[in-house]
C-alpha cells in the first residue's frame, strides 16, 4: 500500500491494484453466505459499472472494416436495460383514514420530526405523497406533478354541477368536497361563483404555479426539513379547520391540482435508497381519475401498512373498510406480499379510566417513587398486547399469496422524545418497524446487486470472447453448437406451449361454471347489494347511488367503504377462478412463473461448459429473461383478473349513463329501474363477454411468453456465437465479476485470478497478507500473456490439483521454483522466507502448495510453467497418461472448446 500522505493520480496502476484488492476481498462475503452490504454492493457494482464504461467507450471508437451495428446496436440495447435494473424499487403502500396519526409515523420511522406537516387540527393530507432517498445531494427535494389545466377545467365544472343539485339528489358529503377545493384555490369568497367568474380569478390564482399552466413538474429544494415542511404544506394538505370553520388564512392551497408529490430525502440510503414509501389518502374523491390512480397505486404495493389509532384500532371501520376493501387489489389484482397494521397513539391514554376494572397486581405494577409512570407504562404495554390480539383475531386473509399480518403498536411522541419519557425506545415498537423497512431494503439491495452483476457478466463475458479472432474450423463447430441449441430452444417452448394450453381448458372449465352461476343469482345479488340494499333507502342512498352511476358503476366514501356495482356482477365469476387464479400465478409448482424457472437450454449437464464466455452469455440471458417473463406475469396478471369486472362494466355502461341522467322527483326509483331492467336484459350476454376477454387475454399471455423466450433466446445465440469485434481489454474487470457471479450462483470457481477471492483455510482462520500475490503493473502483462488460451490454462491448473500429493513427494528444485513465482510477483518475499526456513523439500512444497491452492487458476498455471523450466522430467513422466480436459458432455466437447475465445 502506498505510505501515508503519498499522492496517487486516478491513472496510478498500485493505486488502483490496491483499491482494487480490497474490493475483491470483500467478495469473499457472499462466498461464505453473508449478506449483501452497502459496501459490498457498492465495490462490485463499481467495478461492473467500471467494465461496462470501458465497453461503451469502445463501441464509440469502432469504425470500419469492423463497425458491425447490428451487433454494436444488441450491446447498447443490453448495457440500457442492465442499468434500468439498479432503479427497481419496492412500494410500500402507508393508508388509513384521517387523524390516524400517518405523517407523524413516517416522520418517527425517517428519523425527522418536521418532514411531512402533522397535528394540525382538522387538516390532512389530500394528495398521493412519495417518500424516496436522495441519492444526489444533500438537500430535501419536492418534485410536485399536476394535472393538466385541461383536466382542472373539467373537473371545475363537475364540481359546481355537484354544488347545484337539490332535493333527494343533494349529497352533503360531494358538497363538502366541492367547497373545499374550489375555497383552496380561489379563497373564502369563491364559494358562491359560477365557471366564469373562478376562470377571471387564475391569472392571479396560478402566478405562484407556472409549472401547472405550463404543465412542467415543479421542484422545490431546502437544506433544512423544517423550511421544506412549510413551503410543501400547501401542496400537500387541506386546509386547517379550527372548531367547524375554515381559518381565515389567505394562503392559495394548491393540493387539488396536485396529481401526486414526491420527496427525497437526503441520509436514507439505509431505508430508501430500493425503497419507496407511498402515502395514500384513505378517502374517496369525486374525480373518477384520482380514485383509479389511488387504486393503481395499491396494485403496485409489494408490502401495505394500515395505520389506525389505537384507541378504535380492533374496530375502526375505515381502517377495516380499507383493507377489506382493497384486498382484492393487494392479492389477485396486485402483488402484495405482506400487510402490516399499525396502530398509533399509544402513549394517549388514561390509566385510571383504564384501570376501572384491573388493579395493580394484574398488571403487575410496584408501588415507588415513580408510581404514576409506572402506572401509565404499564396500561400502554397491557392495551398494546390485547390490542394485537384483537386485530389478528379479526383478520381474515381470503388471498394465500399475502403472508398472515403483523401488527404493531407505536407511539410517535414517546419515540421523539428527548427526556421524561414514559416508554423505552423499544417499547415504542419504532425501532421495529425502522428495522422492518431496513431489512425491505436489503433484499432488494441484494437482488439489484445480483441481478446486475449477473447481467453484467453477460455482457462482459460476451465482450471478452468476441475480442479474438476465430478460425475457419471454430466457426465449423459453432454452428454445430448452435443448431443443438435452438433445437433444445424449440424442444422447451413445445413444453410451455402445452402447460399454458392446459391452463387455458381449466381456466375455460372454471369460467363456464362461473357464467351460469351468474346467470342465476345476478339480478338478485345485484338488488341486494347496489341497487336496493336493505335498510337504505331515501335521499342518503340516493346520492350513493348516483355516484355509482357517475362513476361506472363504482365509488368510494370517504371512509373507504367502496360500493361497487360491477365487482357485485362479477363475484360469481371470480369465484369460480379463485383457486385455479391462485395455482396459476401464486408461487407454486404448478405456477407460471415455475414453469419459467424450469425452462433452459443449457442443461444442467452443461454447468461446466456455462463457465466459458459465450455459453456463460447465454446462462445470463437466460436469467434476465426468465426475470423480465415473471415481471410481466405479474403486470399481465393484474390485467387478466381485473378484465372481468372491466367487462361487466362495458356491457353495463349504457345503463350507468342513462341512470345518471334522470333527475327530478322519483328518480331513485326510475334509477333503480334501468339498472336491473339492463341486468336482466343483458345477462345472457354480459357474462360470457367477460368469460371471453379473459381467456383471451390468456392466449396472448401465452403468445407472448413462446414470442419473447423464442426471438431473445435466438438473437442471444446469433451475437454470442457469430460476431466478432476490436474492443477494450476488460479482462480484469471480467474476471472479478465473474468471481462475484459464481459466488452468487453458488458455482464452483475454476478459473478465476488468484488475487480475486482468497478462500479461506480449511482451519477456518482467516487468509493472512503472506497468501495473496502481489500485483503491479508488469504482472498485469504477464497476465495478458498468460490468458492466451482458456483451455491451456484450465488443462495446468488441472495438472498441479491432479497431481499435488505426487509432486509434494517428489519435487527437488522447490526454491528455484518459488524463485520463480517470487520473480513474477506471485507470491511475497514473506511466504518466501517461510518456504526456505521450513527443513525438509517435503515441508517446503507444503508452504509452497499452501499458496498455490489458497490461489487461483493463474498463480496455479505459472507454478506450472515455473515446474516445467525447473523440473522437465517429472512433469514429462506425470504427463505420460494425463488428459488435459476435462468436458463432461461428450456430445459438446469440441463446439464448447472452441468457444473459449
Amino acid at each position: 500500500m502506498p505510505s501515508q500522505g503519498h499522492k496517487r493520480g486516478s491513472d496510478d496502476p498500485s493505486t488502483s491494484n490496491d483499491q482494487g484488492r480490497e474490493g475483491n476481498k470483500r467478495l469473499c462475503a457472499i462466498a461464505k453466505g453473508t449478506a449483501a452490504t452497502p459496501t459490498l454492493e457498492m465495490d462490485v457494482i463499481k467495478v461492473a459499472k467500471e467494465g461496462i464504461g470501458k465497453v461503451l467507450s469502445g463501441l464509440d471508437k469502432v469504425s470500419p472494416p469492423y463497425a458491425n451495428t447490428d451487433f454494436i446496436g444488441y450491446l447498447r440495447e443490453k448495457i440500457s436495460a442492465l442499468e434500468a435494473v439498479i432503479d427497481d424499487k419496492v412500494v410500500v403502500g402507508v393508508f388509513g383514514r384521517s387523524g390516524a396519526g400517518k405523517s407523524s409515523l413516517m416522520n418517527a420511522i425517517l428519523g425527522v420530526n418536521t418532514l411531512l406537516p402533522s397535528g394540525t387540527v382538522g387538516a390532512c393530507t389530500s394528495v398521493i405523497i412519495q417518500v424516496e432517498a436522495n441519492m444526489t445531494d444533500s438537500n430535501y427535494v419536492a418534485e410536485i406533478d399536476f394535472i393538466s389545466k385541461e383536466e382542472w377545467e373539467k373537473e371545475l365544472e363537475s364540481l359546481l354541477k355537484i354544488k347545484e343539485m337539490d332535493g333527494e339528489e343533494k349529497d352533503k358529503r360531494m358538497v363538502n368536497m366541492a367547497n373545499s377545493k374550489i375555497q383552496a384555490l380561489y379563497g373564502e369568497d369563491a364559494v358562491g361563483k359560477s365557471f366564469d367568474e373562478l376562470k377571471s380569478l387564475e391569472s392571479e390564482t396560478f402566478s405562484d404555479i407556472p409549472e401547472f399552466l405550463s404543465s412542467t413538474r415543479k421542484i422545490l429544494s431546502f437544506d433544512t426539513a423544517t423550511k421544506f415542511s412549510t413551503e410543501i404544506a400547501c401542496y400537500i394538505r387541506s386546509k386547517r379547520k379550527i372548531h367547524g370553520k375554515q381559518s381565515k388564512s389567505s394562503q392559495i392551497h394548491y393540493w387539488p391540482l396536485v396529481k401526486y408529490v414526491t420527496i427525497k430525502m437526503p441520509n436514507s440510503k439505509d431505508l430508501l435508497e430500493h425503497i419507496v414509501l407511498v402515502d395514500l389518502p384513505g378517502t374517496g374523491d369525486c374525480n373518477k381519475a384520482r380514485d383509479e390512480m389511488w387504486e393503481s397505486y395499491i396494485t403496485k404495493c409489494s408490502s401495505v401498512w394500515v395505520v389506525a389509532d389505537i384507541d378504535r384500532a380492533a374496530a375502526d371501520s375505515d381502517a377495516w373498510n380499507i383493507l377489506d376493501n382493497s384486498i382484492s387489489n393487494m392479492g389477485p389484482g396486485g402483488q402484495c406480499q405482506n400487510i402490516t397494521f399499525i396502530c398509533t397513539k399509544t402513549d394517549d391514554i388514561n390509566p385510571d379510566n383504564y384501570m376501572l376494572e384491573m388493579d395493580d397486581e394484574d398488571l403487575h405494577i410496584e408501588d415507588s417513587s415513580n408510581y404514576s409512570e409506572e402506572q401509565k407504562r404499564a396500561c400502554i404495554l397491557h392495551r398494546n398486547q390485547q390490542a394485537k390480539m384483537e386485530i389478528q383475531e379479526n383478520y381474515s386473509n381470503p388471498y394465500e399469496a399475502i403472508d398472515e399480518m403483523q401488527v404493531f403498536t407505536v407511539s410517535s411522541q414517546e419515540f421523539q422524545k428527548d427526556n421524561n419519557c414514559i416508554l423505552r425506545q423499544e417499547e415504542t415498537e419504532i425501532p421495529e418497524l425502522r428495522a422492518l423497512l431496513k431489512s425491505l431494503n436489503d433484499q432488494r439491495s441484494e437482488k439489484v446487486m445480483r441481478d446486475y452483476v449477473i447481467g453484467a457478466y453477460g455482457i462482459l463475458s460476451l465482450v471478452h470472447v468476441v475480442n479474438h479472432g476465430i478460425t475457419k474450423s471454430m466457426e465449423t463447430e459453432k454452428e454445430k453448437l448452435h443448431k443443438l441449441l435452438e433445437q433444445m430452444l424449440e424442444d422447451e417452448l413445445q413444453k410451455i406451449d402445452q402447460f399454458m394450453s392446459d391452463i387455458h381448458m381449466e381456466f375455460d372449465k372454471c369460467l363456464s361454471a362461473g357464467v351460469l352461476e351468474s346467470e342465476k343469482t345476478c339480478v338478485t345479488r345485484a338488488k341486494e347489494e347496489v341497487i336496493a340494499p336493505k335498510g337504505k333507502g331515501g335521499g342518503g342512498y340516493h346520492q350513493t347511488l348516483r355516484a355509482v352511476c357517475n362513476g361506472q358503476g363504482f365509488c368510494r366514501s370517504t371512509n373507504g367503504v367502496k360500493t361497487n356495482m360491477n365487482a357485485s356482477l362479477s363475484s360469481s365469476l371470480c369465484d369460480a377462478i379463485k383457486n385455479m387464479f391462485s395455482k396459476t400465478f401464486k408461487k407454486s409448482q404448478k405456477s407460471i412463473s415455475a414453469k419459467i424457472d424450469s425452462f433452459s437450454i443449457l442443461l444442467e449437464s452443461h454447468d461446466e461448459e456455462t463457465m466459458f464466455p459465450r455459453l456463460a452469455f447465454l446462462k445470463t440471458e437466460e436469467h434476465k429473461l426468465k426475470a423480465d417473463l415473471k415481471h410481466e406475469i405479474i403486470q399481465r396478471k393484474k390485467e387478466i383478473y381485473s378484465s372481468l369486472i372491466k367487462s361487466i362494466m362495458t356491457s353495463m355502461l349504457p345503463s350507468y349513463t342513462e341512470a345518471s341522467n334522470v333527475h327530478g322527483k322519483g328518480s331513485l326509483k326510475r334509477m333503480q329501474d334501468i339498472l336491473e331492467s339492463h341486468i336482466e336484459s343483458s345477462k345472457s350476454t354480459m357474462f360470457h363477454d367477460a368469460k371471453g376477454k379473459m381467456l383471451t387475454l390468456l392466449t396472448k399471455l401465452s403468445e407472448y411468453i413462446v414470442q419473447e423466450v423464442r426471438s431473445k433466446l435466438k438473437e442471444a445465440m446469433k451475437q454470442s456465437l457469430h460476431n466478432e469485434l476490436p474492443l477494450p481489454d476488460i479482462s480484469e474487470h471480467y474476471e472479478i465479476v465473474k468471481s462475484a457471479h459464481e459466488k452468487m450462483t453458488g458455482k464452483p470457481i475454476t478459473d478465476v485470478e488468484d488475487e480475486k477471492c482468497v478462500p479461506e483455510h480449511s482451519s477456518g482462520k482467516e487468509t493472512t497478507s503472506e497468501q495473496v500475490p502481489r500485483r503491479n503493473n508488469r504482472n498485469d502483462e504477464k497476465i495478458k500473456k498468460q490468458m492466451r488460451s482458456v483451455k491451456d490454462v484450465l488443462a495446468e491448473a488441472e495438472f498441479v490439483d491432479k497431481h499435488m500429493s505426487a509432486l509434494i513427494k517428489r519435487v527437488t528444485m522447490v526454491m528455484a521454483i518459488a524463485d520463480d513465482l517470487l520473480g513474477e510477483d506471485m507470491i511475497q518475499d514473506e511466504t518466501y522466507s517461510n518456504i526456505y526456513a521450513a527443513k525438509t523439500s517435503v515441508k517446503k512444497m507444503r508452504k509452497l502448495f499452501q499458496v498455490v491452492r489458497s490461489g487461483g487458476l493463474l498463480i496455479k498455471s505459472a507454478f506450472y510453467t515455473a515446474l516445467q523450466t525447473n523440473e522437465p522430467s517429472l512433469v514429462k513422466d506425470l504427463g505420460k497418461n494425463n488428459r488435459y480436459y476435462f468436458h463432461h458432455v461428450i456430445t459438446l466437447k469440441l463446439c464448447v472448446s472452441s468457444c473459449a475465445f
